[in-house]
This record gives structure tokens, C-alpha cells and sequence, in this order.
């Protein structure tokens, strides 16, 4: 059930669902997606743990704000939410933007973390192409960016094999507005967290699409690389949303992962 919060300045729409009492894990969706993209992993995580769900500002059912937005400002909603639910310490996974969000809480807030996994995402982006991207989405509109974002999300055999899903990432993509559509893109072409990923201190889990154009596996191997004692997951015939891809390789491989860093607490 969508519920929503004033946080941070904005109107924060979630979902909290799953073992009430357990250990939660927050789960935080990519640049144009919503909470919705982690469908495929509520099943399987709601028997162990109490999984909450949000949009990003901007995204889905959260308001937005003008202007561009920073890692730090997305991080501190996310901090915002779990201070509003009372929720001192979860487990964290981000996807693109949402694991550029992990990035960032796992280097400057780690003790409001269980633990990290970073999925299909990166430290540092090329900052033309984000700028082309931005004035794409205000001439054009976030509408003209739909096509293009959802074939780079998944391989061509799940865009042939899936057309129902297919047309639910488009709609994710249609949902985002424009100020958290470009808001966002600016966070992303500003981040410089490479440096930062020695910091995190957290159990971290790597997962990357073996077919991910737009964040590379040698990018993710960089990024496990960086964060001590980091462990990477190589989702074979995925792009950049496996969890959405092959959710039966990243479900099993993700709740060990939580289960083991639940018990060590």
C-alpha cells in the first residue's frame, strides 16, 4: 500500500512491507524508475526482513523541486525517510542513481547502514553527455527519453521475450518528472565518489550486468575493487536493471548476503 511523508521538503511517496520486527532493507530504484522496479524481489525479501520501498524525488509519486539536485541532497531524503519511520540502522540497495546514493550514505553515513549492494551502477560520469541529456529532457520532455532509456535497461531477447514488462519500464520512465528527471541527471554528472569508496566500511555486495552498456562490469569489478572487502555478483545475459532481468540469479545471491550480514549484528 502506498503511504506517503513530508521529508526533507518534499512529499515522499513509499511502501513498508514484509516481517514487522525484522531487520529492513531499503530498497532505492535507478534515474527514471520507481519503487515499483523492485517488484520482482518483495516475494523472496518479505519472508526475512521488512522491505521498505520509496521514489526518489522527482520520481513516481514523490514531489520534486527545481533546480539541480546533489548525491548529498538524495541521500539525506533517503536518511530523512528512515528518520521518519524511526528507523535508525537498514540494509541498503541502490541500482544506478540509487546505488550513486549508496555510494554516497556508505562513505559519509555508514552507521545508519547494515550493509551496501550496489547494482549496476558507477562513481563518476562523463559529464557532456549528461549535459546533452539534461537539455534533451527540457526541450523535448522526459517523453522524448522513454525509448532510448528502456532498451539500455534490459538485453534485446528480454525486450523481445517481455513485452509486458517492457511496457511497465516504460511507464516508469513516463512517471518521472521533468525536475526529477534533470535534477537527477545533474546529481549524477556532478558526483565524484571514486575517490570516497575506500570509506565505506559496511559488507558490501557488487552486482553487474554482464551485458550493461551503460555501467560496464569493468566498471563495477573498479568499484568492488575500491570498497574493502567488497564482494562481486556477474549476472550473465543482464544489462542494466538485473534485478529486473534475472531476479533468479540476484534474489538468492542478495538474501544471502542480507541474511549473513543480519546475523553478524
Amino acid at each position: 500500500m502506498d503511504r506517503r511523508a513530508d521529508t526533507n521538503g518534499i512529499r515522499t511517496r513509499y511502501r513498508l512491507a514484509g516481517k514487522v520486527g525484522a531487520p529492513v532493507v531499503m530498497l532505492s530504484h535507478g534515474l527514471a524508475a520507481d519503487l515499483t522496479m523492485w517488484e520482482p524481489q518483495l516475494d523472496l525479501l518479505s519472508r526475512s526482513f521488512d522491505v521498505l520501498t520509496y521514489d526518489i524525488r522527482g520520481h513516481g509519486g514523490s514531489s520534486g523541486t527545481p533546480g539541480d539536485y546533489s548525491l548529498a541532497l538524495l541521500a539525506h531524503d533517503a536518511l530523512a525517510l528512515l528518520d521518519h519511520l524511526g528507523i535508525d540502522r537498514a540494509h541498503y540497495v541502490g541500482l544506478s542513481l540509487g546505488g550513486m546514493i549508496g555510494q554516497q550514505l556508505g562513505a559519509w553515513h555508514g552507521e545508519r547502514l547494515v550493509s551496501l549492494t550496489l547494482c549496476a551502477t558507477t562513481s563518476d560520469a562523463p559529464k557532456a553527455s549528461w549535459d546533452a541529456r539534461m537539455r534533451e529532457a527540457r526541450e523535448a520532455g522526459v517523453a522524448s527519453l522513454a525509448d532510448a532509456t528502456v532498451e539500455r535497461w534490459v538485453t534485446p531477447a528480454f525486450r523481445r521475450d517481455q513485452p509486458e514488462l517492457m511496457a511497465k519500464m516504460r511507464a516508469m520512465v513516463l512517471g518521472t518528472s521533468l525536475e526529477g528527471y534533470a535534477g537527477s541527471a545533474a546529481a549524477i554528472r556532478d558526483m565524484e565518489l571514486a575517490a570516497v569508496l575506500d570509506r565505506i566500511a559496511v559488507p558490501t555486495l557488487v552486482i553487474a550486468g554482464e551485458e550493461d552498456a551503460s555501467t560496464p562490469l569493468q566498471v563495477l569489478e573498479q568499484i568492488a575493487r575500491a570498497i574493502p572487502g567488497a564482494r562481486l555478483l556477474r549476472v550473465a545475459q543482464a544489462a542494466h536493471m538485473p534485478t529486473m532481468e534475472r531476479p533468479e540469479v540476484c534474489n538468492p545471491a542478495l538474501e544471502r548476503f542480507l541474511l549473513a550480514c543480519s546475523r553478524q549484528q
